[in-house]
Formats: C-alpha cells, structure tokens, sequence
C-alpha cells in the first residue's frame, strides 16, 4: 500500500525547510528588511516545525505494516530486518552527501567566506570531532559539532537514534497499553532526557521521540484491528480535532510568536498534534478512490508534489550548501537587503531541487526497497 499524500506531505515539508534557509538562514540583521520582504521572512521563520513534521511522518510509514499486521503490533520480518532496512534506506545517501559537502568545501574556498549567517555554523568542517561525530551519526549531542559541514544534517541523526527507541521501547507499549499510554510514554522519554542529560537532549531535541510516538498511534488508529483503535477510528471527529489544533498553531506563530521559539519542545508537541490529526483525517480519505477528496488532499496528491516527494530526503540534505554558493554569488552584487534576500530565494531554490533530482538518480534511488541478501540481517 502506498499513500501518494505522504509524498506530497513530504515534499512541501522539505521545500519548506529550503525556502526558511534562503529566506532566513542568510539575513544580516544590520541590514534590516522592509514591506513585502519583511512579511515573507516572518512567514519562513519556522523551519524547525517543519522537521518536526517529518519526524511524525516518520513514525506514521514505519508503523504502518506494524499497525496492518496479522497480529497487531507485529514485526512480521523481525527486528533485525528492520534495522537493516533503515540503515540501508537512510545511510548510504547520508554519507554521500556529508561527503559531498565536504568535498564541496575543499574545492570551493569562498565557502569559507565569514558570515554572520546560518552557513557560518558549518566551519570549521574539517575538525576530527566534527568528521567523527558526524559519521558516527552523535553529532546531534554535542551543541558544538551538531550544525558543522552541512547544518540540517543534524536531524538524519536524531531519527536514526529514535529507529532504535521504536522497536525495543514504543511498540513494547503500544501492543500492552495501547495509543495513549505510548504517547505519554513517547514524551515522558524525551522530558526525562533533558533532565538526566540537558545539554545532549536540547541539542538533539530529544522530544521529538514523543512526535514519533504521535505519528505511530496515528497509523495505529487508522489500520490496526484491535478493539480501541477502531473504536478511535469511527468516533472521534479527527476533521474537527484537526481543525482545532491547525487553528491553535496559527495562534501559536502569530498573536503567541514570542513565546513559539522559547518553548520548543512546546511548540514542536503542538505542530506535531496537528499532524497527526491531519494524517487521520486524511488517510480514510485516500483510501476512497471513488469519492471526492477533500482539497487539501487533492493538493498533496498533485503529481508535482507526489513527484518531489520522492526525492525530498535528498532535498533536504544537499540543499544547504547550494543555497550558500548562490549567497555568495548573490552577496558580490551590492543588493539592497529585500532585492538579495528575494534573489537567493528564486535562484537557490530551484537550482537546489534540480540538484537533488540529481543527487537521487545517482545515489538515492539505489537505496529505496529492501536490501540485497548480503546486506540483510535476516536469519534463514
């Protein structure tokens, strides 16, 4: 089963993230933006949320023949083969593009230009606990290796680590207590963390484990069998609770906007809820090819969306770099302040996606499926 939403859900997530990059990530805040240009960098500024969207995706597709198994809660093929399955799918275009970017940085000297940007969080690259950390996949531990070489690479390692929580700590507790104890489960890990260990929870944002945890039971109240699921999937309004809780964010980044990036963990809890909600007021959606979608679905269902969708992961981590060499360029004209930030955001953008596109065709794309027999950890 494949839900073409999800993709397009996807892409605007992961376009998203690159449009905060150009249109925020490089301001210099002595050069102050007016009228049209201020209001669409107030409206980028939230690239942190939509990770958090990916991260409860994440939960969602994994969960999902877990959810649709035999026997709900099941890992039909193992937790070996799980584990296989992800590093396969998510490592080897990880590593192809750290070692990309740091080629990029060799060959490329103007890179190493001072800014007071997001791109000056990058260096120095070539510092052995910044290399380490990173192909180690801990970089998102320590606060000052965490955004070195290539910043949105940070968060590749924040989901590998929650791979591991799913199987041995969330699903243990989705098949014995069910979807709302996993939730507070879920959140209740990653509160613990930033007291037992602050500076490595903050910096890996380690709440995102209760997102996870929201995305999973969404797919588990959509597909599994079991009594209260269903009983969740036919009563509650979930049109409605997400209504509510888009409502609620949008209150939260307008009339609340300075307490949203003090709060994180709050406000990441919050963009999660709406997501979840959103993928089970959509899902039975989809699954009715005969009725009429509602819009919002018909959007995500768009052949350009779904089409991005399937190359976003290399988006997201090749894009960084690309808007940084066009800043560069861009910075040697003298702009006014609203002519370079509009100008980064119409040249990086699409010449970020059309060098994903490539990055997927020759990297990416080898990866999607299940591994070769030699790769697999399966037993016979």
């Amino acid at each position: 089963m494949r839900l073409e939403y999800l993709d397009g859900l996807r892409a605007v997530a992961a376009l998203y993230v690159v449009l905060f990059h150009a249109g925020v990530g490089f301001l210099d805040a002595t050069r102050p933006l007016h009228g049209f240009a201020r209001t669409l960098q107030r409206g980028l500024s939230f690239g942190h949320d939509a990770v958090a969207v990916f991260i409860v995706l994440s939960g969602y597709c994994l969960m999902l023949p877990v959810a649709r198994a035999p026997i709900p809660g099941q890992m039909v093929r193992g937790i070996q083969n799980y584990i296989a399955r992800r590093a396969w799918r998510i490592l080897p275009p990880y590593f192809a593009a750290l070692g990309g970017s740091l080629l990029l940085i060799a060959l490329a000297p103007v890179l190493e230009t001072p800014t007071k940007s997001i791109w000056a969080d990058s260096f120095p690259a070539f510092e052995f606990g910044a290399i380490a950390s990173h192909v180690l996949l801990i970089h998102n531990l320590f606060p000052e290796w965490i955004h070195r070489i290539n910043g949105p690479l940070w968060s590749v390692a924040t989901e590998w680590q929650i791979y591991f929580v799913f199987p041995f700590f969330l699903l243990p507790i989705w098949r014995r207590f069910g979807a709302g104890s996993t939730v507070l489960a879920a959140f209740a890990l990653g509160a613990a963390l930033t007291f037992i260990v602050p500076s490595a929870a903050h910096s890996a944002s380690s709440w995102y484990i209760g997102l996870f945890g929201l995305g999973m039971c969404a797919a588990g109240i959509d597909f599994a069998s079991r009594p209260a699921e269903l009983w969740l999937r036919a009563h509650v309004p979930w049109r409605f609770v997400c209504l509510g809780m888009l409502a609620a964010v949008a209150c939260g980044t307008t009339l609340l906007i300075k307490f949203w990036f003090v709060f994180m963990p709050y406000s990441d809890a919050l963009v999660g809820a709406a997501t979840a909600s959103a993928l089970l007021y959509l899902t039975p959606h989809a699954l009715r090819p005969n009725q009429r979608p509602p819009l919002p679905l018909r959007i995500l269902q768009s052949g350009p969306l779904v089409t991005l969708g399937r190359f976003s992961y290399s988006l997201y981590l090749t894009h960084l770099p690309i808007v940084a060499l066009c800043y560069f360029g861009l910075h040697r004209l003298e702009l006014s302040p609203n002519a370079e930030m509009l100008s980064l955001i119409a040249l990086s953008t699409p010449l970020s996606v059309l060098f994903s596109y490539g990055f997927y065709w020759l990297f990416e794309r080898r990866f999607v499926g299940a591994p070769p027999a030699f790769f697999s950890l399966r037993r016979s």
